[in-house]
């Protein structure tokens, strides 16, 4: 009885332990780049800090310190009139390239377009098709970056397959992979999760935009 009991958790478990390992890595990226950015600050090296932020926000997993402490970071460099366009441009890179089904830090990212654009409008070299005042200028530029934010369509895509593909293999295997004495039935059972590992990695990768 415990054998048909445990068999047929070798499965998930393997999925969970894939998971974990990806969350594992997400974290450990993360907070490696958080901390190069402190170390790049302490030495007065604030573009470098600005790139190593960056990175640490776009290792992003729903939760995690380390990105909420990238984007703090980041908010308080646009602060300054000497780092502001280069961290609000971090800061939309690291939004966007971490879109999918939805936008993680949207009020970052909008605050983020509203930084550029007033810095663009004020730069003497705007083009003339931009408005012929500081704030025709402003609004033309944000107008742009706001039309560039929507959700990657590919990316979107890639994640809802990855997701129908993972919830439908699982029920694959409830159904279909494990027989009424509770033992897998192997090959219905090595399909089933070869489609929720399948569905785990096209959800991962329409995550992060790779």
């Amino acid at each position: 009885m415990k054998r048909g009991i445990v068999g047929p958790l070798v499965p998930l478990a393997l999925v969970l332990a894939g998971l974990g390992a990806l969350a594992g890595r997400v974290v450990l990226e993360g907070r490696s780049a958080l901390a190069e950015g402190d170390d790049s600050m302490l030495r007065g090296h604030r573009d470098e800090a600005i790139a190593a932020y960056e990175r640490a926000a776009r290792w992003y997993l729903p939760v995690a310190p380390h990105v909420d402490a990238a984007y703090d970071r980041l908010r308080e460099l646009t602060r300054d009139p000497a780092t502001e366009l280069a961290a609000a441009r971090a800061i939309r890179g690291a939004a966007l390239a971490t879109r999918s089904l939805w936008t993680p830090h949207a009020a970052d990212l909008a605050a983020a377009n509203l930084v550029i654009s007033r810095a663009s409008a004020r730069d003497p070299r705007a083009g003339a098709g931009a408005g012929d005042t500081t704030a025709t200028r402003e609004s033309w530029y944000l107008g742009r970056l706001e039309r560039e934010t929507g959700p990657s369509a590919a990316a979107a895509a890639l994640a809802i397959f990855g997701i129908a593909g993972w919830v439908f293999g699982a029920i694959a295997l409830a159904r279909r992979g494990i027989d009424p004495a509770g033992k897998l039935v192997r090959r219905p059972a090595l399909m089933s999760v070869t489609a929720i590992v399948l569905g785990v990695l096209c959800w991962a990768v329409g995550l992060y935009n790779a």
